[in-house]
C-alpha cells in the first residue's frame, strides 16, 4: 500500500471513532434522560390533587426538613373501586379524623370522609 491509501485509511477509522463516540454519547443522554423523566413522572402521579373517590387503605404521617425547619406531611393510600391505588397529600385534620376502611370522596378540593361502620351500626 502507499502512502495515500493508508493515510485514506486512517481518515476513515479515525470518521469512524468520532461516530461511535457520538452515538454513544447520544445513547448515554438519552438514557439519562429517560431516568429523569420516569423519577419525575413517578413524583408527580404519587399525589392525586384532582377528583376522586375510593377507600382508604393505608395512612402515615412523616417529617419533611428543609431549611425553615422540619414540617409533618400527611398522606393516606387510597383504591379506587377498579383496584387501582394512588397517593393523596392531606392536612392534619383530615388525617386525624381519616381510619383505614373508611371511604374519602374529594370533588373541587373539598375532601369528604364517610365511615360505613357507623351507619351499619346505628340500624
Amino acid at each position: 500500500m502507499n502512502k495515500a491509501q493508508l493515510q485514506a485509511k486512517a481518515e476513515r477509522r479515525k470518521r469512524r471513532e468520532k461516530y461511535y463516540t457520538v452515538l454513544a454519547m447520544v445513547f448515554v443522554v438519552g438514557m439519562v434522560g429517560m431516568a429523569v423523566l420516569l423519577v419525575w413522572k413517578k413524583n408527580t402521579q404519587q399525589l392525586g390533587t384532582g377528583d376522586y373517590e375510593g377507600r382508604i387503605v393505608d395512612r402515615w404521617a412523616d417529617y419533611g426538613a428543609s431549611q425553615r425547619g422540619s414540617q409533618p406531611y400527611f398522606r393516606l393510600v387510597v383504591e379506587e373501586p377498579d383496584g387501582k391505588r394512588f397517593t393523596v397529600k392531606v392536612d392534619a385534620n383530615v388525617y386525624e379524623s381519616a381510619r383505614v376502611g373508611m371511604r374519602i370522596k374529594s370533588r373541587a378540593g373539598q375532601v369528604v370522609l364517610i365511615d360505613d361502620e357507623r351507619k351499619a351500626g346505628g340500624k
